[in-house]
């Protein structure tokens, strides 16, 4: 039997350790996201993206995974929840930004009802992934291994942007 190896250039000149240390487990990266530019208070806010999930391990429990609103000039958050399964989210043998087959969809549209009363304005988008027995705002979420998306007082991952006319 032929094994293969798959050189990752993100880990030239570092150990085998780093490179399972940052591998134990699921990894998710978000590869690409666009959401609504813009979206009407009683229109559908939508969103496409992809994810990859560069770990060695799957999400196995069943996980609550809801879209945030923040607004921009404020502290007002908006939460809603999504159809998405975060387990479907699996990994590939090939781990490499470069393998675009390992990207899995993340897409989603949701009312803006689904939302409560959203005011008009500018806001952020906030992706979380959490327990769904957990009670604390912030607790047991998963953080995206993407540099500087992550909000530790939401819990949640920063996805994109929108107006809400």
């Amino acid at each position: 039997m032929t094994r293969t190896a798959i050189f990752d250039p993100v880990y030239d000149g570092r150990s085998g350790m780093e490179y399972m240390r940052d591998r134990l487990g699921y990894r998710l990266v978000l590869r690409e996201a666009n959401a609504s530019k813009w979206v009407v208070r009683n229109g559908t806010l939508r969103f496409e993206g992809k994810i990859q999930n560069v770990g060695f391990g799957n999400v196995v429990n069943k996980k609550n995974v809801s879209v945030i609103l923040k607004a921009k000039d404020g502290s007002n958050t908006y939460t809603a929840l999504t159809n998405l399964d975060a387990r479907d989210w699996r990994p590939d043998l090939d781990s490499r930004a470069s393998n675009t087959a390992a990207y899995r969809d993340l897409n989603f549209s949701i009312k803006m009802s689904s939302f409560g009363s959203v005011p008009a304005g500018d806001y952020d988008i906030y992706l979380k992934i959490n327990d769904p027995k957990e009670t604390s705002t912030n607790r047991r979420s998963i953080q995206f291994a993407n540099h500087d998306i992550w909000n530790t007082s939401l819990g949640a991952n920063l996805i994109g942007s929108t107006t809400v006319k």
